[in-house]
């Protein structure tokens, strides 16, 4: 009789194990931050990789801030109308590869209704090297990085971009016809979208100094793509990629966002509140270069979803006017922002989160799938003890 309840014991226990290996979400690690192994899918690296990618991006962040000072220190002295341009990476450039990038940059420039800006903006873009010697060349850039207007130079904002393979063999005319966009327009969102925190520099001006150091703070992400236009689909947003409801993925993306986030995306007015504030009470500093690196894959770590649209509907839903007493308020960003808003901004934000994501149920509530296999189990664990018991009876 022991034996039977020992073995029923081990059974359960198994039952349950299997169940919480299945539902319960990722492990999250000492200090707090969910398991990213767990989460996408990608092997645990060891110490010894681990710093080896530490110092290939510390020196790719020195780098490439060397690159932006060297890079506006040539065109600084040169006026423009307008956007400027330049190739690098590859030891040949054919002329028309130029004039290619300058077409559709201008296509760009006038989708964002700029002309003439205080601030000039230029566009530095790295094709992708071609050459089987890997391990000789050393790290090339694989994030965008901006170096804004500073107390150097006030007028100048220059972003370095990554074209990749695809865009690499666009522009150096290797691309098969048929593979010259993946969709129409596609290379000239590429563009708009590179611009990143420049485009607003160009269309507002300089912010002020609060608005500076909460921009600073967040790394920009929330004025990472500027669109006066209608919402559209141009650039893959992280609200898109966060995938169906019903997959596995989408609930192992939202186990890695912040608390507030996810109470935001639940449509509640003080998580949205907290997560657009997070950083407003930072102080930067004044005469450093201010270089912005965002990193490759910027929609895995947002504080909002999706962020890198957020400065842009708030401009084209409060107007330019208003955007600019934002933009240049001396005032506590809360304060400022609920200003040119006209309401506070939890519920504005709220507002605007139900247009990209779904509000979410938080709480307790199992799965269908979780309920049903342990309706199942249940029902197959209440069965097998009547069958067992009947079998003991003394008849």
């Amino acid at each position: 009789m022991a034996r039977d309840v020992n073995r029923w014991i081990v059974a359960v226990m198994a039952i349950c194990g299997v169940i919480g290996i299945a539902y319960l979400p990722p492990r999250r690690g000492g200090d707090g931050t969910p398991n990213r192994a767990r989460v996408f899918g990608f092997p645990e690296v060891t110490p010894a990789r681990r710093r080896a990618q530490g110092l290939a991006g510390e020196w790719r962040a020195a780098d490439g801030a060397a690159r932006l000072l060297e890079q506006r220190a040539g065109v600084s002295a040169v006026p423009a109308r307008g956007p400027t341009v330049a190739l690098t990476g590859v030891e040949v450039i054919p002329p028309v590869a130029l004039t290619l990038v300058r077409v559709a940059l201008d296509s760009a420039w006038a989708t964002l209704g700029l002309e003439d800006t205080k601030i000039h903006v230029h566009l530095v873009i790295e094709l992708a090297r071609d050459t089987p010697a890997r391990a000789t060349v050393l790290p090339a850039t694989q994030a965008q990085v901006y170096l804004e207007p500073d107390s150097t130079n006030r007028t100048t904002c220059v972003a370095l971009v990554p074209a990749g393979p695809y865009f690499t063999r666009l522009i150096l005319g290797r691309a098969a016809p048929r593979q010259a966009f993946v969709r129409p327009g596609a290379f000239v969102a590429w563009l708009k979208a590179s611009l990143g925190p420049c485009a607003f520099y160009a269309a507002y001006g300089a912010p002020s100094r609060p608005v500076r150091s909460w921009l600073a703070a967040r790394n920009w992400d929330v004025g990472l793509f500027l669109d006066p236009g209608a919402k559209t689909a141009e650039a893959p947003f992280a609200a898109s990629l966060l995938g169906d409801a019903r997959s596995r993925w989408y609930w192992e993306r939202l186990y890695s966002y912040p608390p507030a986030t996810v109470a935001c995306m639940a449509g509640r007015a003080e998580g949205c509140r907290a997560a657009v504030l997070e950083g407003a009470t930072a102080r930067q500093a004044e005469s450093l270069p201010r270089v912005v690196g965002i990193e490759r894959r910027w929609w895995q770590v947002q504080k909002l979803v999706p962020a890198e649209r957020y400065l842009s509907d708030v401009a084209r839903a409060v107007g330019r006017e208003r955007f600019l007493s934002f933009w240049g308020s001396p005032l506590p960003v809360d304060t400022a922002l609920a200003t040119a808003l006209k309401m506070p901004v939890g519920e504005w934000t709220a507002q605007w989160q139900r247009g990209y994501v779904a509000p979410l149920r938080l709480g307790a509530a199992a799965p269908l799938g979780a309920s049903t296999l342990a309706l199942l189990l249940g029902a197959g664990a209440v069965m097998a003890v009547a069958l067992a018991a009947s079998r003991r009876q003394v008849r």
